[in-house]
């Protein structure tokens, strides 16, 4: 069912080493979202300290779209902390993130909006996820774990394509810095009694740029991120 009211909506990305990518990114959001009809949107790009050309790309699409503004972190603060900001800083009534690689269709963007008539929360699940054995190996596993530790009925709970009702973020606080803080979101927000949909998008190969969400580093501190959730929540249970 279609959502007659058009919300309005803050859409964001998080770029590392996209400066081949992000570009493609921002120009299909460009296109989508008059298609919308929203009553209002702002699209930001939060560079997290490339060592690439990553920010000088986003200064200059900020200067070609008056919709773009654009975060600079002089360090690298992480994926999660980067979009904590994002949905901290978000402005309007939901708030929509997807990565700076290019993975992703933007013009499916219009499935998830069409749903917020329904639910509070729309994430996707990568129908068909494009790259290496290895990294399907590592979601594959990662997925398994959330589901029996917190109990959470999604396919795919670090999709990075998902449109969440903005105020949820004045209600939590996220701790993640790394690549938890897709499953913390949902586990707060399930305990607060806010609706979730899931809904299958297509992803696509990434063809520029590097990923780091399955270094040792990276996969070390988001198993030290579950931990403590997963202790917390049985605290909070036996108190």
């Amino acid at each position: 069912m279609i959502n007659e009211t058009k919300p309005t909506l803050s859409v964001f990305f998080p770029a590392y080493h996209d400066e081949n990518n992000i570009g493609a990114v921002v120009n299909q959001t460009i296109a989508v979202l008059p298609e919308l009809k929203l009553k209002d949107y702002e699209i930001t790009i939060i560079e997290d300290g490339s060592p690439d050309r990553t920010g000088q790309v986003a200064d200059q699409l900020a200067a070609q779209y008056k919709q773009v503004k654009v975060i600079h972190h002089q360090t690298n603060w992480g994926y999660g902390a980067t979009l904590a900001e994002g949905f901290r800083t978000a402005r309007f009534e939901y708030v929509f993130y997807t990565d700076g690689d290019n993975q992703y269709n933007l013009d499916e963007l219009k499935k998830l909006v069409a749903l917020t008539s329904c639910s509070d929360i729309i994430i996707g699940y990568r129908q068909k996820k494009q790259y290496s054995t290895y990294k399907k190996t590592v979601s594959l596993c990662y997925n398994i774990i959330i589901r029996a530790l917190f109990n959470l009925p999604y396919k795919d709970i670090n999709c990075a394509f998902k449109l969440i009702k903005t105020d949820l973020f004045k209600k939590i606080s996220l701790e993640s810095t790394q690549g938890f803080i897709d499953a913390e979101i949902i586990i707060k927000a399930r305990q607060l009694g806010y609706s979730i949909t899931e809904i299958g998008i297509t992803h696509l190969p990434r063809k520029n740029g590097q990923s780091t969400g399955t270094k040792p580093i990276v996969i070390f501190k988001t198993i030290q991120e579950i931990l403590k959730q997963w202790y917390n929540n049985n605290r909070s249970k036996n108190t």
